[in-house]
């Protein structure tokens, strides 16, 4: 199971279009992920990136980019599970 969003522009602009983005993986049923660990997981990150969007001058711009991965030392039991997670916010120039 694997997500990512990625967005650039002036932080309110890049902060709309990552809500957007996020819909999907956190949407219910079939549509999103089906773990509730990794569902949480990608809460935290849109949190933590709309905490950080706060933070620019409202005029710069922003490149934001951010992606997991969750997976299992075996995948039939669902044993051994783990999560990689990428985050980049990046002032643009």
């Amino acid at each position: 199971m694997s997500w990512g969003v990625s967005a650039s522009g002036k932080p309110e602009e890049v902060k709309a279009e990552l809500e957007r983005q996020f819909a999907y993986p956190l949407a219910d049923g079939s549509a999103g992920l089906a773990d509730a660990g990794e569902k949480e997981t990608v809460r935290r990150i849109a949190e933590t990136i709309a905490q950080c969007l706060g933070t620019f001058d409202p005029e710069k711009t922003v490149m934001v980019s951010a992606n997991g991965h969750m997976g299992f030392k075996n995948w039939d039991t669902k044993a051994g599970a783990y999560q990689s997670v990428g985050l980049s916010i990046t002032p643009g120039l």
